[in-house]
């Protein structure tokens, strides 16, 4: 006879009777009684958030819901276009593409603080520590990530904002603190502005609210969701895929019988 294997979640149970959902109610606790933003953190923190925490998550999830006509809606309008029965797809498409450089960075940041002030004492020198993390990266000749940003070259409007609420509600701590010393002092080494952007503020804000560094790039990707869902949507009413594709198409040298 096999042993049983028992599987267990702390997350949520399915009785006959009632929804439990990191221990509550579903129904009687939950539903109507919360914001999606205070879910989020309940979900991903395994506790209720305070009034400050439940405003910088709703912040955090709104902050990169959309940023105009970038790859990851082009990647999900295409897909829709060929497969509109299925918009699961096209979102996915646009979801998958939250990497390293653009919209995924918040993980790398916040890797990045993480690692530089652990084992630091509380009273260590973020001074010191920006400049030990910047010379770093420019002996190994790599990106910053979380700072300088094509469009926003002068600094990302979002990312100021996010200090704002994150100083209000008094999340603003050692790690928001280095990453803007780090911008400072990669800034002074190159000889021009490098702000923080606004996965770096994401990243810096979620360690200071005290989330795994790993579980950062969840903003991110639970608010472009939404902005591809928004986007497919908008596909279905005026459709732009079709124009889209035709321009690429245009735009490519076809190599036939290895001559353009």
């Amino acid at each position: 006879m096999s042993e049983q294997i028992k599987i267990a979640t702390g997350l949520g149970k399915a009785e006959r009777d009632r929804i439990l959902v990191r221990g509550y109610d579903l129904t009687e606790e939950l539903l109507g009684k919360i914001t999606f933003s205070q879910m989020t953190f309940l979900m991903l923190m395994g506790r209720l958030p305070a009034p400050g925490e439940t405003r910088m998550t709703d912040s955090l999830l709104t902050v990169l819901v959309e940023h105009g006509m970038v790859g990851s809606v082009i990647a999900a309008r295409l897909t829709y276009h060929t497969a509109p029965e299925a918009i699961q797809g096209a979102v996915a498409a646009a979801i998958l593409g939250a990497g390293s450089v653009h919209l995924g960075s918040s993980e790398w940041a916040a890797k990045m603080l993480h690692e530089a002030l652990a084992g630091e004492k509380a009273e260590a020198d973020l001074g010191a520590v920006a400049a030990a993390v910047v010379g770093c990266y420019t002996r190994e000749k790599r990106r910053i990530p979380g700072i300088g940003h094509r469009t926003h070259p002068e600094g990302d409007p979002r990312a100021d904002r996010l200090f704002q609420i994150a100083r209000e509600t008094q999340v603003h701590g050692r790690y928001c603190e280095l990453i803007q010393r780090i911008a400072a002092a990669a800034g002074a080494g190159q000889g021009r502005r490098l702000p923080v952007n606004v996965t770096g503020s994401i990243a810096s804000i979620a360690l200071d609210m005290g989330f795994p560094w790993q579980l950062t790039k969840a903003f991110a990707l639970i608010g472009r969701t939404l902005g591809a869902v928004a986007h497919v949507g908008e596909e279905m009413r005026n459709p732009m895929a079709r124009s889209i594709d035709a321009a690429i198409k245009s735009a490519l040298v076809y190599e036939q019988n290895g001559k353009p």
